[in-house]
């Protein structure tokens, strides 16, 4: 008799299962097909995916994963992977083209990144473009080109003209923490 109690209860859950993976399904592709970029050979760079990267393995067999809020795991492949390595323990948004389907696929779905945006450190809000020197003080050129002026730059970054950083909290003052992710554009 507590079987036919419990059976309601596990058609539930396996609507609710259904109705996350479904919801965690539609963030994954969300740029509309008339906004999406395109790689130099005319390759459809539509995908994104937002979450924490990590390093994963030992040396020299490592992987760089990005893992969803939904706990869904990504390894990330491409020509990008220098610098989003050295976002390791940063939430990034991520745009590529999804190469494994199946996000259930393990150890993990591929994600071919061509670029990606430094958007949180320790969940404080952060940027990133290259440090840039403005008149007589320093700027950040966004990747949109637009250039935002800093205010109180660390010395460690100012010996970086050119380096793609990343800056967490306002622009307006001293960053709350900040990194370097190339050296050089």
């Amino acid at each position: 008799m507590s079987g036919v109690r419990t059976r309601p209860a596990v058609v539930c859950a396996i609507v609710a299962i259904m109705s996350v993976s479904q919801l965690a399904a539609c963030r994954v592709r969300n740029a509309a097909p008339s906004a999406q970029a395109t790689t130099p050979d005319g390759a459809s760079i539509g995908d994104t995916v937002r979450g924490i990267v990590s390093i994963v393995g030992s040396e020299p067999l490592t992987t760089v994963q990005l893992t969803t809020t939904a706990g869904l795991a990504w390894q990330l492949v491409g020509d990008s992977l220098h610098a989003v390595r050295a976002a390791a323990g940063l939430e990034i948004m991520v745009r590529g083209v999804v190469l494994t389907p199946d996000r259930t696929a393990r150890p993990s779905a591929r994600f071919d990144v061509v670029r990606f945006a430094v958007r949180r450190a320790d969940g404080v809000a952060a940027q990133d473009g290259v440090l840039e020197r403005d008149g007589t003080g320093f700027a950040l050129r966004l990747t949109d080109d637009r250039r935002a002026p800093l205010v109180d730059v660390p010395l460690s970054l100012r010996e970086r003209i050119g380096a793609r950083i990343w800056w967490a909290g306002p622009l307006d003052r001293a960053p709350i923490a900040y990194g370097i992710l190339t050296i050089r554009r």
